[in-house]
């Protein structure tokens, strides 16, 4: 536990050391590009995506975990409440705990078990973008200045990723041994042939969209501050995403952890580097601090 907040600590300040190592603090025109966006407008592909991504998100908790007529609503207020639960634990995980918490008790193994099958999809993607980013880097140059000699050997290891994630349903029903699979069920309440084929599919269908609409969101951010949204500005939004999976943080989603990603990946200079921490901080008060905020609010405003 404690290795978490030494990291998310040692993030925040690495941010600090570069600000101030750019004499940040004592440049008014530095300090303006940290809090002003030259190109606003950009902000409102940022603020749209929002309730996108919740709403594809509902949908793939709803997907799974709607029976006896639970009504649509009731899956959107579960997912903003487990992003309030998810803003102040490690590494989110009191995301799961809130939803299937408020799910009715004999629904709560079902629900753990929708929670892991949406989580593995949405992983997948972000392991798949992130290794193609990878590559990317090694042949287009996106950035320059990393030594290309680690190149082969880590993208080998991502592709390997890649493809042991998407086998994983496939591994669990045929090699997973059968006293394994029992302590799985009677653990965490994960059992084998919950769900078909079919909803598998859903399920990676849905979180590919996500993906396609929080890295947007993210694209607009920077553009807002300045950066032209070009493929290689997705390539890096991609690593940095894949960056946030695999690094265990603290409490608060990673709050500085996404923008030390960003800021070691594009090695910005001069008035890009507060421009880069500004639109990546944007990013997180959107997507992770609003929802977190209207899910404490429905929390404590709770009638039953």
């Amino acid at each position: 536990m404690r290795f978490r907040y030494i990291v998310t600590a040692a993030a925040l300040g690495y941010i600090v050391w570069m600000l101030a190592d750019h004499g940040i603090w004592s440049d008014a025109a530095a300090l303006e590009a940290l809090s002003m966006p030259g190109r606003p407008v950009f902000l409102l592909g940022l603020l749209v995506g929002l309730p996108i991504n919740i709403g594809v998100e509902a949908a793939k908790w709803h997907a799974l975990t709607a029976e006896g007529g639970k009504p649509w609503t009731s899956s959107l207020r579960e997912v903003l409440i487990g992003a309030t639960f998810a803003l102040v634990t490690p590494n989110r995980t009191g995301d799961a705990a809130a939803r299937v918490a408020l799910l009715h008790a004999n629904d709560r193994a079902r629900g753990s078990q929708a929670w892991v099958t949406g989580a593995w999809a949405q992983a997948g993607w972000t392991v798949t973008f992130g290794a193609a980013a990878w590559w990317a880097h090694g042949m287009l140059g996106w950035p320059g200045g990393m030594a290309l000699e680690f190149h082969g050997a880590i993208g080998a290891a991502l592709l390997l990723a890649v493809a042991v994630w998407w086998s994983v349903p496939r591994l669990l029903r045929a090699r997973l041994p059968e006293r394994m699979d029992r302590w799985l069920e009677n653990r965490w309440g994960v059992m084998r042939e919950r769900w078909s084929t079919r909803q598998r599919w859903r399920q990676i269908g849905l979180s590919g969209l996500r993906y396609m609409v929080f890295a947007t969101q993210f694209a607009c951010a920077l553009g807002a501050w300045g950066f032209a949204v070009e493929p290689a500005l997705f390539g890096a939004i991609a690593a940095v995403y894949l960056g946030n999976m695999v690094v265990p943080t603290a409490a608060l989603a990673e709050l500085g952890v996404r923008e030390a990603l960003m800021v070691a990946w594009m090695q910005p200079s001069g008035l890009a580097l507060p421009a880069l921490i500004a639109a990546t901080f944007s990013v997180w008060l959107v997507n992770l601090g609003v929802p977190a905020l209207v899910g404490a609010w429905l929390q404590f405003n709770r009638r039953d």
